[in-house]
């Protein structure tokens, strides 16, 4: 079955895609616009699923990124439960799930992530909490009454166990490092954060990897690098994610966990480009090709993308990377990237009242900011990174307040 189509494809209804695809129309693009998405309810807010909506106990669905009469509005026509299976680049083709061949001109990979599996020993994949039908899962561990043991300590792991704590939910988390997130943040605000876990009840086990899950009568047997077995009722992993580039192997698309990018977006294959989470884009910063996995920075790759394609533009996503977290009624703020080695120096507040701004750098180059309770810092500390400033400089922003 083959759909014509001489406009533009964007494969995946993700954050960067519908982006994308607002980028197209507003930089003048008409002519025909096709999004696929393999889930049949596609577009949503996806960051709620670990944090407000597990929590939540009415159950609330998660947000559309687009209503049917914004589609409508930009002539956008998006097919639900249309994945692609594979890319033509040769016949300029996309075929999908449904036997069909869509054909076009330009075609924006918006795939992003998947979970990355944790499998037992029996070949059975455990929970992760990525999706729409994952939430419906997670949410049987908050009214069971069972404890839950997680396996990870990055920001899933630590956002599943706040939300299931509200829920009364008794909470192990298992995790590799010796501090959950230190190297994201820097040891004093992690153990902070390790400190307003413990307070709420979580349990941790530090410093040692999960070697492998095996399935028992009583639940499961999780064994340790360090020759230790711990017994759990239930487990959700959160260990990671993996891009979701299956469909274009053998393509000639350039992959290397994700698609290769230029810092517009394109890919080596003329008139296939990519945004979000799945790409690896050149970053003449810091002259290799980066993935970076964050909300924010999808939403606005992807208007780049889509503009560029409109304009006939080859302008660099260049925005200063953004991530936040919600745990225990707190927002922690992440702007700019926390490098190895980086000194870590608390510019306002006090990090042990959860009211503070830290700023991350080295050799007087300020690389990023940490920011909690003092929202007024984001708007200072993102002109700063944009323009390079020293950590000096940052310095000299300091508020008494």
């Amino acid at each position: 079955m083959s759909r014509t189509n001489d406009g533009i494809v964007i494969v995946g209804a993700s954050a960067s895609g519908l982006s994308a695809a607002d980028g197209l129309r507003e930089g003048g693009y008409t002519g025909p616009l096709t999004v696929l998405d393999e889930e049949v309810e596609p577009g949503y807010d996806r960051p709620m699923l670990s944090k407000s909506l597990l929590a939540a106990r009415d159950h609330a669905t998660p947000a559309p990124l687009r209503t049917d009469e914004q589609l409508a509005a930009k002539g956008i026509d998006l097919l639900a439960g249309h994945g692609a299976t594979g890319l033509d680049v040769d016949r300029r083709l996309v075929v999908t799930n449904w036997g069909e061949a869509i054909g076009w001109q330009h075609v924006i990979v918006a795939t992003g992530v998947t979970a990355r599996p944790v499998v037992t020993t029996g070949g059975a994949a455990l929970p992760t909490l990525r999706t729409r039908a994952d939430l419906t899962a997670a949410r049987q561990f908050a009214t069971t009454g069972r404890p839950v043991t997680l396996i990870g300590g990055g920001f899933i792991g630590l956002e599943v166990a706040a939300a299931l704590r509200s829920r009364g939910v008794e909470v192990t988390v298992l995790c590799a490092t010796e501090l959950p997130l230190a190297g994201f943040l820097g040891d004093e605000v992690a153990g902070w954060l390790h400190d307003l876990h413990l307070a709420n009840g979580v349990l941790f086990d530090l410093g040692t990897a999960t070697t492998s899950v095996a399935e028992t009568a009583q639940g499961y047997d999780i064994h340790l690098a360090d020759g230790r077995v711990r017994q759990a009722t239930s487990v959700l992993a959160g260990v990671g994610t993996e891009p979701a580039t299956d469909w274009l192997i053998g393509s000639g698309v350039e992959l290397d966990h994700g698609v290769v990018t230029d810092a517009a977006g394109r890919t080596n294959v003329e008139g296939v480009w990519a945004a979000g989470d799945i790409v690896g884009r050149w970053d003449p910063l810091h002259g290799r090709h980066r993935r970076f996995e964050h909300w924010t920075h999808a939403i606005e790759q992807g208007r780049r993308v889509g503009l560029n394609i409109a304009r006939g533009e080859a302008t660099a996503h260049d925005a200063v990377p953004y991530v936040w977290t919600e745990q225990y009624g707190l927002t922690l703020h992440m702007l700019g990237e926390r490098r190895p080695g980086d000194t870590d120096i608390v510019v306002e507040g006090d990090i042990s009242t959860g009211d503070f701004v830290v700023a991350h750098g080295a050799c007087d180059e300020l690389h990023g900011a940490t920011i909690c309770g003092r929202v007024r810092a984001l708007r200072t500390y993102r002109k700063l990174l944009r323009a390079r400033a020293s950590l000096n400089d940052a310095l000299g922003t300091a508020s008494s307040a």
